[in-house]
């Protein structure tokens, strides 16, 4: 009797110690996996990863302000860049207007020499760091297309170089002239509103679109400055093809 207990209470010891090793064994691999997934990188990306950076790439909204001081336009529809739309653009270049290169304003005696831009490293429109330039977005229209809204736009002022001659633009009245030399000639167009919008309220994708009637957009910082925030509203000048 003593003899049959004492190998059942071995049986028992020498299963307990199996099963023991067992836990111990899986949870060094458990231990090993997880360190190979944050070394290594071993697990597998998630399944909408490709389709993420298609979206980022393809040109999904974003919209920082374009101006550090004024928040002048900020681009709703930014392009990709690739060379099949690079192509696009050239084969279209041929039955487009010219390139813009001067703006001329008449009654205010304003010149100032156009610069073709694009997008800033945060998304945005870029500007020409001198206030006595002014940006044509040239992933927009041109100004004279059959269709959507050419976009100029310029710093009024700069701590290296002053003020520019976008600071008359407030100036301008309903019906004045405004003249956009270009590579092919000259296109005219004829002021239909003058407005200072707050950079909150200011309507991106309507100062953006390309749909709808052929427009002329020029914006500048405008409204009340302040050392924190910079200038508070932009002058939005917008004129239609004579």
């Amino acid at each position: 009797m003593i003899t049959f207990m004492s190998g059942q209470q071995g049986g028992r010891r020498w299963l307990t110690a199996l099963l023991v090793s067992c836990l111990v064994v899986m949870l060094a691999g458990w231990r090993l996996a997880i360190a190979t997934d944050s070394a290594g990188g071993q697990i597998p990306p998630p399944a909408n990863a490709s389709a993420l950076t298609r979206e980022v790439d393809g040109g999904s909204p974003i919209a920082p302000p374009a101006d550090r001081d004024a928040g002048i336009s900020r681009d709703p529809e930014r392009l990709s860049g690739s060379p099949k739309r690079a192509a696009a653009q050239s084969r279209a270049d041929k039955g487009e207007p010219g390139r813009p290169q001067m703006l001329a304003i008449p009654r205010l005696d304003l010149k100032m020499p156009i610069t073709a831009v694009t997008v800033d490293d945060t998304g945005a429109m870029a500007l020409p760091t001198r206030p006595t330039e002014i940006g044509w977005y040239a992933y927009g229209p041109r100004p004279g297309s059959t269709r959507g809204s050419a976009v100029l736009g310029g710093h009024v002022d700069s701590r290296e170089y002053g003020v520019g001659p976008l600071v008359t633009l407030k100036q301008l009245r309903r019906g004045d002239d405004i003249v956009i030399t270009t590579n092919k000639g000259t296109e005219q167009f004829r002021v239909s509103t003058v407005r200072l919008i707050g950079k909150r309220d200011l309507e991106v994708r309507e100062v953006f679109t390309r749909e709808g009637k052929p427009l002329l957009r020029i914006l500048t910082c405008g409204g009340t400055y302040r050392r924190s925030g910079g200038y508070q509203a932009n002058v939005v000048v917008t004129a239609r093809p004579v």
